[in-house]
């Protein structure tokens, strides 16, 4: 065979490759995609990700089909991530509380082998009391559970329950953590009357019945505050001598082996969705915050969470 031959066949084996690949990362997707959701229903990881995945549906024509995996602060839905095909036809919700929780649990997340696909949203983590509790404020809270064990509903964040647990610790406070799988198990306790206090995210039945009086608000657990929403005079718990406060960022990630073209088509299907129009004003009207973030600013929000987790969980086992 000669040169010239050898090198014609080889030019044709790698413009056929490149065909090949081009090819591939223009029908991706073509077959239904399932976005794994590491709370129950009805919370705001759930409800935030169904308005998402509807919309990401309509936008690139395949079925994008929503499955609840709850369960050891939302790391049973990244396993079964891990343990499916890496093929870019699974994401998976990944909060910044994953890391913490991974670390705490110890079962550290190696960040290495999740591709972030980016960050859609921040929340404010609410700490309510029921209408009737015989206090007000978080310094009334703190003055009767000294004398009077009073439990608490945590919204299926794992890293702000800790937050709440080094709280009482610190304040030594009597107070009985009742753990949920959601926001909305969360809330059903505290609007049942089954807890004095609650924490869960803004936007849930509980944030709802308090904005209307039904629910008392008693501070934060992040920093920010809720001025946004007409609450300029609620504290946060950084404010009155917390020592840790938490962060809640809502994300998706998937398996860090996906081909990196369907990673970035997708992750690119996702941004232009959370900044539509319609689907800011559907995460509005119910108080929650859409706010895109790339996926490597969002990958190094997941490293300085999981840098950082040691430090609570130290304190709480002292």
């Amino acid at each position: 065979m000669s040169i010239k031959t050898t090198a014609t066949l080889l030019l044709g084996t790698v413009l056929a490759t490149g065909i090949a690949t081009s090819s591939n990362a223009q029908d991706f997707p073509s077959q239904p995609i399932t976005v794994l959701i590491g709370f129950g229903a009805g919370g705001m990881t759930d409800v935030s990700s169904r308005i998402i995945a509807e919309k990401l549906e309509q936008n690139l024509g395949v079925r994008v089909i929503v499955e609840n995996r709850p369960g050891a602060g939302g790391l049973l839905a990244l396993d079964e991530t891990q343990r499916r095909d890496a093929d870019g036809y699974t994401f998976v919700s990944f909060l910044s509380d994953a890391p913490f929780t991974s670390v705490y649990q110890d079962r550290p997340i190696d960040l290495s082998e999740w591709t972030m696909l980016g960050g859609y949203m921040p929340q404010e983590r609410v700490l309510f009391a029921r209408a009737d509790a015989p206090f007000d404020d978080v310094a009334g809270m703190i003055e009767h559970a000294r004398n009077t064990p009073i439990t608490f509903a945590d919204g299926g964040a794992f890293w702000s329950a800790r937050v709440m647990e080094a709280f009482a610790k610190k304040n030594d406070l009597g107070v009985r953590l009742v753990p949920f799988r959601s926001g909305a198990e969360g809330s059903a306790a505290i609007l049942g009357g089954h807890v004095t206090l609650a924490e869960t995210g803004v936007g849930t039945s509980a944030w709802h019945s308090a904005r209307d009086g039904g629910l008392k608000i008693l501070a934060t657990l992040t920093p920010g505050g809720l001025a946004q929403f007409g609450f300029d005079d609620v504290p946060t718990l950084d404010e009155i001598g917390a020592d840790f406060v938490v962060r809640i960022n809502y994300g998706f990630a998937m398996h860090g082996d996906t081909p990196p073209d369907r990673a970035e088509k997708l992750s690119e299907a996702i941004r232009a969705v959370v900044e539509d129009p319609e689907v800011q004003e559907r995460l509005r009207a119910i108080d929650l915050t859409p706010e895109w973030m790339e996926p490597d600013a969002y990958a190094q929000l997941m490293q300085e969470v999981f840098d950082s987790a040691g430090a609570l969980r130290d304190y709480l086992a002292q």
